[in-house]
C-alpha cells in the first residue's frame, strides 16, 4: 500500500484558483490515503526491450513502487505544471492526491536511464480499448525517441488485441498533439481544455505498406 504520507513534500502556495482536474480530460474525485498501485493490470503491456539510445544511455521499463512516488510525482510536476498553472491554476496539495489515485486505477511503468528513474508511463487496459493516460519524461530523454518508442510498443500490444488506443491531451500543448499525430493518432473528440485522440491497429498497417 501506498500512503498519501509518502508524497509529503512542501507544498507552497497554490498557483491562481483552484479547479481539481485531472491531466486527462477524465473526472475523477479527490485522492485518498492508502491507494495502491497497478491493482491486477501489469501483465498489460508484457516485457519491453532494453533501447539502446545516443549519448550512450541504457533506458528500461519496469513495473513503479511505493519507493517511486516521490521521484515520479517530481517528474509529474516539472512536466504538466506549466500546463495545469496555465488552464487552472496549480493546487499542489490536490495534485499530490490526485497522482496517488492515478497510480491506483492504471497500469504505471518507470522509465530509467542508465538506471536513474527518468519518466514514467501509464495505462489502463480496459474491455474494449488501451487508455494512454500519460508518458512523462524528464527533459534530457525528451526528442531522443524514447517516447516515439514507448508509444511504438504499446501500438504492436494494442494491434495484436485488435484494440484501439485512445489518450487526451491539454488543448494548449500543441507539441503533444503532433507528437502523437505524427505516430497515427486522430483527433475524434474536442473538450474545452483537452483533445482527445483515437489510433486504429488498420493505421499501423497502413502506414507500413
Amino acid at each position: 500500500m501506498c500512503l498519501f504520507n509518502e508524497l509529503s513534500l512542501d507544498t507552497g502556495n497554490p498557483v491562481g484558483y483552484r479547479d481539481h482536474r485531472r491531466t486527462d480530460a477524465a473526472e475523477q474525485s479527490p485522492g485518498r490515503g492508502g491507494a495502491s498501485i497497478d491493482q491486477g493490470q501489469g501483465a498489460m503491456l508484457g516485457p519491453m526491450h532494453t533501447v539502446s539510445l545516443p549519448q550512450r544511455s541504457r533506458v528500461e521499463l519496469r513495473r513503479a513502487a511505493c519507493s517511486d512516488l516521490l521521484k515520479l510525482f517530481e517528474i509529474h510536476r516539472a512536466v504538466f505544471l506549466p500546463h495545469i498553472a496555465q488552464i487552472w491554476g496549480w493546487d499542489e496539495r490536490w495534485q499530490r492526491g490526485n497522482f496517488l489515485e492515478e497510480m491506483a486505477t492504471a497500469s504505471t511503468w518507470v522509465v530509467q536511464a542508465d538506471n536513474e528513474v527518468a519518466g514514467y508511463l501509464q495505462v489502463q487496459n480496459q474491455a474494449e480499448r488501451i487508455y494512454l493516460r500519460n508518458i512523462a519524461l524528464l527533459p534530457t530523454l525528451q526528442g531522443r525517441g524514447v517516447g516515439t518508442r514507448l508509444v511504438g510498443q504499446l501500438q504492436a500490444k494494442a494491434a495484436e488485441r485488435g484494440m484501439p488506443i485512445e489518450l487526451s491531451v491539454f488543448r494548449i500543448n500543441v507539441a503533444a498533439r503532433r507528437f502523437y499525430e505524427r505516430l497515427g493518432f486522430t483527433r475524434t473528440q474536442d473538450e474545452k481544455t483537452h483533445i482527445g485522440m483515437t489510433w486504429h491497429s488498420s493505421e499501423r498497417e497502413q502506414r507500413r505498406t
